[in-house]
């Protein structure tokens, strides 16, 4: 068993953002790239892309906990996760359930891939720039999916628990699950 705790150390969470502000920034500049080889964008100035970016994310942020939400629902036969806001952040936990690498994985990534699919739809149909803004800070935000993912990659993992403090990743399956997930 092995836990990751990114929220409870200031110091590593102040590094984490930055790697994410960091990504951001690098998503920005290739998605104009990638977006301008393919269409002509509708310029807005920087203060409206900041703006409607930044409200653009809040609904997006939304949508993405919800998201979670109707995964783990689904995943755990209908438990449902509780929220939090911890440091700053409002997450979506499900404690005390267990879920198999498989689980764990889609209802990570499950925002991403759904978010990411409607932000590209909207881009299609309205090539403003602050979509791009938008859909950069929520490639971002999702670092942290990624980040709470990482121990997947050990192949010993077999079941993992999303609890308050953080995830924990078990090895073996324990003697006994408050509620272990088929």
């Amino acid at each position: 068993m092995f836990k990751i705790e990114l929220l409870s150390s200031k110091k590593a969470l102040e590094g984490f953002m930055l790697f994410q502000f960091t990504i951001v920034m690098i998503s920005i500049l290739l998605f104009y790239k990638l977006a301008y080889t393919f269409t002509h964008i509708i310029e807005q100035n920087i203060l409206f892309n900041v703006l409607y970016g930044v409200a653009g994310f809040a609904i997006v942020y939304v949508l993405h906990e919800f998201i979670h939400n109707i995964m783990f629902r689904l995943l755990s036969k209908g438990n449902k996760p509780t929220y939090r806001i911890r440091s700053g952040m409002f997450t979506t936990h499900m404690p005390n359930v267990y879920f198999k690498k498989w689980q764990y994985i889609t209802i990570m990534l499950a925002p991403l891939v759904i978010v990411t699919t409607i932000l590209l739809i909207l881009f299609s149909l309205f090539t403003l720039s602050s979509i791009i803004f938008i859909a950069s800070f929520h490639i971002g935000y999702c670092l942290l999916d990624m980040y709470f993912l990482s121990g997947i990659f050990n192949g010993k993992v077999k079941y993992i628990e999303d609890t308050e403090e953080g995830i924990i990743f078990y090895l073996q399956s324990p003697a006994q699950f408050p509620a272990e997930v088929e």
